[in-house]
């Protein structure tokens, strides 16, 4: 991708993020893999864009749906800083940035159960150095596990994901108003998603999962394109549309 004369001097701002040119300059880099500004940069790109063109979405009877921050499933799976400090009638309860994202009130904006269907997420992995991707399905109760590293097993991470399954049940619960202990709380299903574009490479991981949620949000089933050979185009071309997405913002249109 090449930038505008001049461009590299100023940033485009993300989500109040500021993003200079080396931003652009690493996420095009072959040899590493994407870093989570990168990919909170795609996510942000991909909610922009069903927001700016909702008709068509419900037009084409995409799916309600929407991307997580980096940070969230990252802080939900850590005790230390999912929950508050102080209990309450000797329960953990969440901080209240978890409640407030599942019911809209902060990025992405979008209220579970009721703008969104969906919620996709990508974490690492808990006994790898690699990312992992995840659809959970609000009405099915199901969380999607979404693995492209040709030589991890599906079941690697499988306590990390089924500590999640009870989390988010928990946090649904608990963001409605109603105490978890009166609930029956049932965790949500997990299954492994099949048939994937798999990489050798661990640093193709996170430009192969940002291409295979965005296909799974619009119901693209063929994902030939995302492989090895093509990954660095790849990067360019998100690299480019996270640029034009944003640029426009950023200077004025």
């Amino acid at each position: 991708m090449t930038l505008k004369p001049g461009m590299h001097e100023t940033s485009l701002s993300i989500n109040d993020n500021k993003i200079r040119k080396s931003f652009f300059q690493s996420m095009e880099n072959a040899k590493k893999d994407l870093k989570k500004e990168h990919i909170d940069g795609a996510f942000a790109m991909l909610n922009c864009r069903r927001n700016e063109n909702a008709a068509w979405f419900h037009n084409y009877k995409i799916p309600k749906a929407c991307f997580l921050p980096m940070e969230f499933l990252h802080c939900l799976l850590s005790d230390d800083l999912a929950y508050k400090k102080e209990k309450v009638k000797g329960k953990k309860i969440f901080n209240d940035i978890f409640k407030d994202t599942v019911r809209g009130k902060v990025y992405p904006e979008k209220t579970w159960g009721e703008d969104v269907d969906v919620v996709y997420g990508i974490t690492l992995g808990k006994k790898n150095n690699v990312w992992i991707g995840m659809e959970i399905h609000l009405k099915k109760k199901r969380i999607t596990v979404y693995d492209c590293f040709q030589k991890e097993s599906n079941s690697i991470d499988i306590p990390q994901v089924k500590k999640l399954a009870v989390l988010i049940t928990n946090l649904l619960v608990e963001s409605s108003g109603d105490e978890v202990d009166k609930v029956k709380m049932i965790p949500f299903e997990i299954e492994h998603a099949q048939g994937l574009p798999k990489t050798k490479h661990h640093f193709n991981c996170g430009i192969f999962l940002v291409k295979i949620l965005e296909c799974q949000s619009l119901k693209i089933g063929d994902m030939t394109k995302i492989n090895d050979d093509n990954a660095l185009e790849l990067r360019r071309t998100l690299s480019c549309e996270i640029f034009n997405q944003f640029v426009d913002e950023s200077f004025g249109k």
